[in-house]
């Protein structure tokens, strides 16, 4: 994770080293523990661009033995690349591809024509983001001249800080919110971010029932955003779309009167995702 909260993810481990489910046996449970350590070694260099041996070490509580045999493995399967003189490990040529082949499938001329929209009509930058455990996804996005914290298309941030990530919390059930989070600290970004369970439930009860999430300056100061819910023509929330600009754009009358019915607006036809991105947001195990 960023300095300003942001996570980036290719690929998202449903296996947490040393959980695995009773129901799987011994030698299917040291499997699956050792897959999830290599996806986790990938996912540390994706995050920071760069690692060494023993910040894999370090990072992920991983042995010596563990952590260079599994960077030697995606080395010589050319998902990393090893610099002999720096001694670091980066992305390599099939890693690249297969994020350029993920990017493709997120292709999506519908929601960048709704992005659009907003950006026309709005002058803000917009986002359509979907629910990534604690985290919201960036899946499509149009930017204008506000960009006021880094996020691309593959970024995340923190769901219960952003607008995006609390609509879409927001039609989750309840227990599955409390699952979620249970026993994790809400990590507080500015003075306005919410940090208590309690708090966000009701803030989350509060959006389900008015269609909308709004973010005054949660995760930076000086920024606002509104967030509605897309659809999948039989309802389902599948996703949500926001927009972004300065707090001062964001006074009451501008959301009532131009921001959010345009959202809403843009919002109202069903949406089609890709495969890649259906199915449930919130896990049910973990």
């Amino acid at each position: 994770m960023t300095k300003n909260g942001t996570r980036r993810t290719v690929i998202s481990t449903e296996c947490e080293i040393g959980k695995v489910s009773p129901k799987i046996g011994k030698e299917n449970g040291d499997q699956l523990r050792t897959v999830a350590r290599s996806v986790q070694v990938l996912e540390l260099v994706v995050a920071r661009g760069s690692v060494t041996l023993r910040d894999a070490q370090r990072e992920l509580g991983l042995g010596h033995t563990v952590a260079h045999r599994i960077l030697q493995t995606w080395t010589h399967l050319q998902y990393l690349t090893f610099d002999s003189e720096r001694k670091i490990y980066r992305a390599g040529l099939k890693l690249l591809w297969t994020g350029m082949r993920v990017r493709a499938a997120l292709d999506n001329p519908d929601l960048d024509a709704r992005l659009r929209r907003i950006g026309s009509a709005l002058g803000l930058t917009a986002n359509v983001g979907v629910l990534d455990g604690r985290f919201v996804l960036h899946v499509a996005r149009h930017q204008t001249r506000y960009a006021p914290f880094h996020v691309e298309i593959g970024s995340s941030l923190p769901a219960h800080a952003t607008s995006l990530g609390r609509i879409l919390l927001a039609f989750q059930p309840q227990r599955a919110v409390q699952r979620l989070y249970g026993g994790e600290h809400l990590t507080s970004y500015t003075a306005a971010t919410i940090s208590d369970l309690p708090l966000l439930l009701a803030d989350l009860q509060a959006i389900r029932e008015r269609g909308y999430a709004v973010s005054y300056e949660m995760i930076e100061a000086g920024t606002a955003s509104i967030a509605v819910p897309l659809r999948e023509p039989g309802g389902r929330v599948v996703a949500a779309m926001n927009a972004v600009g300065p707090s001062a754009s964001f006074d009451a009358d501008e959301v009532r009167g131009r921001i959010l019915p345009t959202m809403l607006e843009v919002a109202g036809p069903p949406v089609q995702l890709p495969t890649l991105l259906s199915g449930d947001l919130v896990p049910t195990e973990r």
